[in-house]
């Protein structure tokens, strides 16, 4: 199929709409009551990347109207600010953790998770220049940030947008330059926020789950205190 100016610009807006309803839906997760849970949420955006957008698009928009209409429980636990590398399809250990040990994860930033839905594509203009801008400059892997601090200041304000009491960063091992960046985030964090961080490391490996648990349950109950 030949790719013209009209269609391009169609697939583009349609994407748009889609980024917009998983904003929308992130939006109403400030929220005291948890309009849902963060698991659900993931499996919405890890769903998009396989579905026809027109399908995902109907099935984001029937799920917003969904949540409008349903008075969701409140839950008490402390909000969790759940960040780091990589959130694989399947991968529900540490936020089933969360949940399990009386934490609320209310946000969720990953390489495939807020930065893709967060922005728009520009439909005035350079439609092929508005997607390089898009998904090269505006989406760049934060390894490769200058002056290298867009992600914290990203992070900063989600924390106090969503009043988080803590964050926990989930990294698998061996992503060095993201354990880099978890080495230094907790110190700076905490200046700038005053919030605590955990660091928790997976391999995908059943006998972790064990240790994670203890770690994260000691700092759900540290920040309970």
């Amino acid at each position: 199929m030949e790719i013209t100016e009209s269609r391009l610009k169609q697939s583009i807006a349609l994407c748009n709409r889609e980024r917009e309803l998983f904003r929308e839906i992130s939006l109403m997760r400030k929220s005291d009551n948890v309009v849902v849970d963060s698991k659900d949420f993931v499996a919405l955006n890890h769903g998009s990347f396989l579905a026809d957008k027109g399908v995902m698009v109907a099935i984001l928009e029937s799920f917003l109207e969904e949540l409008k209409e349903t008075a969701p429980p409140s839950k008490g636990g402390p909000r969790i600010l759940l960040i780091g590398s990589t959130l694989a399809q399947g991968d529900s250990k540490v936020m089933d953790i969360i949940e399990d040990t009386g934490g609320v994860i209310v946000m969720e930033e990953f390489a495939e998770g807020i930065r893709p839905y967060w922005g728009k594509v520009t439909l005035d203009g350079d439609l092929m220049a508005n997607l390089a801008e898009t998904y090269f400059m505006d989406r760049v892997c934060p390894g490769w940030f200058r002056p290298g601090t867009e992600r914290l200041d990203f992070l900063i304000k989600l924390e106090k947008d969503y009043q988080a009491a803590g964050v926990v960063w989930y990294q698998l091992m061996y992503r060095e330059s993201y354990k880099v960046e978890s080495y230094f985030f907790p110190a700076i964090f905490k200046k700038e926020t005053g919030l605590p961080m955990l660091t928790v490391e997976s391999e995908y490996d059943a006998m972790e789950t064990g240790p994670l648990k203890t770690r994260i349950e000691t700092f759900i109950e540290t920040i309970r205190r």
